[in-house]
């Protein structure tokens, strides 16, 4: 496998990094016997995920023209048979996750209708996409509480199926929307994020620096305003009273602070746990997504630090084959009584898979069919546009001014 140039490098190894961490918090779960939480859920939890939808939107832009948007016909088709395709992958895994019992919250449906809404944000500007996303961040955790108790939540446990779009066709949607893990209406500003991102020109070490500053401004920003509240104005016995009011014990002050609300009132918009989808939650998470980003495109740049990260690009490149194996690897319950030894050979196998798969075969299975239905979609957009039939002849007494002045 070739060098990746230090922007494709980083957005690899990152997207790697991003699936490590999703595998460690469905591995190891949130909490702890003793309701502590575990170090997966304190470090990653909600920062992989936010991070994996981030580079989502920055691997998007690059697909439909980088720093110069292609948006063209051909482009929104392909785009449109890349999201299908991922969303018919994740309701079909959804029968392993639900036969497996597994709390894996499958998000690829999700990510499918991500990409939907995409397509009108695609010929944006970064400076627009930047602050769409902040103003996502802002204002969306309040549009999804309205929401939850606009549209019909959902028939079905457990994950979607294929099943659900027949059968429950509002709730799936409902869903999808707000009612789920990952609420669409919300994460569009990581996929704005993204995007913007991706329309920089990411070889510039001074235009990764300016991310690493604002990412760590924006992510602690959101944290130590929200500690604040919680810690010093009252703001936690607030969130217990109204949103835990069954946390009792010794660790009942971790409860409050980690573990996800239901979002019953209004004061869940206080909470930072991961997935709460308050505003304190998306915006620590989308700057803590940017910086590791950026911080990942620095230290990129150096040869021997590249060379070294190789396995963690090589599984970033083809994160749908590796996080649709690893569901499929949890649901067999191999290794349930021993998460250590479960995670490690998730991780081991995963970046050996990837190192020989890439270096042998290039694009990931998944990958490759999805990009093949993408370039089959925009191949028959192209024809349908080239092969419509021309317009009959008009006689000149029968045209208008403005077409002449066309002609």
């Amino acid at each position: 496998m070739p060098l990746s140039t230090p922007r494709i490098a980083g957005v690899d190894v990152v997207r790697g990094l991003a699936l490590l961490g999703m595998f460690s918090v469905h591995v190891f779960g949130a909490f702890e016997p003793d309701d502590s939480p575990t170090v997966a859920w304190q470090l990653a939890g909600g920062r992989s995920s936010a991070t994996f939808a981030l580079v989502a939107g920055v691997g998007l832009a690059f697909t439909t023209g980088g720093r110069t948007p292609r948006v063209g016909r051909g482009s929104l088709t392909a785009v449109t048979a890349r999201a299908l395709s991922v969303g018919l992958i994740g309701l079909l895994l959804g029968y392993a996750a639900n036969a497996g019992g597994l709390q894996v919250d499958v998000i690829l449906a999700f990510y499918a209708l991500l990409f939907l809404l995409a397509l009108p944000l695609l010929a944006l500007r970064a400076r627009t996409l930047a602050c769409v996303a902040l103003a996502l961040g802002v204002v969306a955790p309040f549009l999804v509480h309205l929401l939850r108790g606009a549209l019909p939540e959902p028939a079905f446990d457990g994950d979607p199926t294929l099943q659900d779009v027949v059968t429950d066709p509002a709730g799936l949607l409902g869903d999808l929307l707000v009612h789920g893990p990952y609420p669409v209406l919300a994460w569009t500003a990581y996929l704005c994020a993204g995007l913007a991102i991706g329309r920089l020109d990411l070889f510039d070490r001074r235009t990764a620096t300016r991310l690493l500053t604002g990412g760590l401004a924006l992510a602690a920003t959101a944290w130590l305003a929200c500690s604040l509240w919680l810690l010093r104005w009252g703001g936690l016995e607030r969130l217990r009273q109204n949103e835990f009011p069954d946390a009792t014990g010794p660790h009942a002050r971790d409860e409050v602070l980690w573990d996800t609300p239901d979002g019953a009132t209004w004061w869940s918009m206080l909470s930072r746990a991961p997935h709460s989808t308050s505003p304190f939650d998306l915006l620590h998470t989308l700057g803590a997504a940017t910086a590791l980003l950026a911080a990942v495109l620095l230290l990129t740049r150096i040869t021997l630090v590249r060379r070294a990260l190789l396995p963690l690009a090589a599984a970033g490149s083809m994160p749908l084959t590796l996080y649709t194996a690893h569901v499929l690897f949890l649901a067999t319950g191999a290794l349930n009584g021993s998460p250590d030894l479960q995670y490690a050979v998730l991780v081991a196998g995963s970046l050996l898979f990837a190192v020989g798969w890439r270096f042998t075969r290039g694009r990931g299975p998944l990958e490759a069919l999805v990009a093949g239905a993408a370039r089959r979609a925009r191949d028959w957009e192209r024809r349908r546009a080239q092969g419509s039939p021309p317009e009959p002849p008009v006689h000149r007494s029968e045209r208008t001014e403005s077409q002449d002045q066309h002609h």
